[in-house]
């Protein structure tokens, strides 16, 4: 859609939000939190992909999911998703939840 990171935070109120990464602690590796991210994201009916702006290695994306935005860099060289806190401590609490199941049943 050729919008600019910039102007895809504004436009979506999102251009003081935090970082996903920096609310986990540095034992998650960048591909599990991508994975938990997604299993997280998608448990949402109402997830929906509203902007975007793609690239050949990947892209960026605002989704939607019961009344929030969140911005996803999605790319060959990396992953992350920026909201707002509280947006930040759902996800990060389920992820948190999938990962422990995960550990428990290894």
């Amino acid at each position: 859609m050729g919008n600019t990171v910039a102007e895809m935070l504004e436009m979506y109120g999102l251009s003081t939000a935090e970082s996903l990464i920096d609310s986990l602690d540095a034992t998650w590796s960048e591909s599990e939190i991508k994975e938990y991210c997604w299993q997280v994201l998608r448990t949402f009916p109402d997830l929906k992909k509203e902007n975007w702006s793609i690239g050949i290695e990947g892209g960026d994306y605002i989704f939607s999911f019961s009344g929030h935005y969140v911005f996803i860099t999605d790319d060959i060289w990396s992953f992350n998703l920026i909201a707002e806190r509280p947006v930040l401590k759902l996800l990060v609490e389920q992820m948190i939840g999938l990962n422990k199941t995960k550990h428990y049943d290894s």
